[in-house]
């Protein structure tokens, strides 16, 4: 249970640190069936509870049918997918949702991450620099560090991670102590490799 409250808590993290994209544009109904289909996912997983999953795919289902563009509702397809082992299905429904949302921060990472687990190491090592210079240059100038950003780093072993990982542990300290312990807590998993691990659920 508590493993699937981690990988709950990990995705939950790398896929809202950052929703930009269509979110507003998509239609109110879809919103509110994939609204659904999210706590229907988070807790059939978390409960290890088919039933809520199957509801959760129909919810995902009709959501699509009101809003093909709806990427969250993509997403929570790809979280099912994971926790059934059917990787390759997850890839390409994220690769999709990323088609249709590309200034979404969490996309490019958590596709990364895919790729890691479906194609090879080297492949994905490419692909978290490329994503790791995309974040620099989109957030440099803004001066907000995203957890994405400092995840995309650690992962591609980028010379720039270890300031990076000073600089967002200052700023997530000024935010406050769950901010901080948050924040710690994840920056020690993405270095153990266990954020990973836990986001693609490869210990059922």
């Amino acid at each position: 249970m508590l493993r699937k409250l981690f990988f709950v808590i990990s995705l939950t993290i790398l896929l809202t640190a950052c929703q930009e994209g269509r979110g507003n544009d998509i239609a109110r109904d879809s919103i509110e069936l994939q609204r659904k289909a999210s706590e229907e996912t988070a807790l059939g997983i978390a409960e290890r509870n088919n039933e809520r999953l199957e509801k959760a795919k129909i919810l995902i289902e009709q959501a699509l049918e009101a809003d093909p563009g709806n990427h969250f509702a993509l997403i929570n397809r790809a979280q099912i997918a994971i926790y059934q082992g059917n990787y390759e299905f997850a890839l390409n429904t994220v690769e999709r949702a990323y088609a249709i949302a590309p200034s979404n921060d969490s996309l490019p990472l958590f596709r990364c991450m895919l790729i890691e687990e479906v194609k090879s190491n080297e492949s994905a090592r490419e692909c978290y620099s490329a994503v790791e210079e995309s974040y620099a240059e989109r957030h440099e100038a803004d001066g907000e560090i995203p957890a994405n950003w400092v995840g995309a780093a650690v992962l591609a072993n980028s010379y720039a991670a270890a300031e990076l990982i000073e600089t967002y542990l200052e700023q997530e300290a000024e935010k406050g102590e769950l901010a901080s312990h948050m924040a710690e807590t994840t920056i020690s998993s993405l270095v153990d490799g266990s954020y990973v691990d836990q986001v693609l659920m490869r210990e059922h």
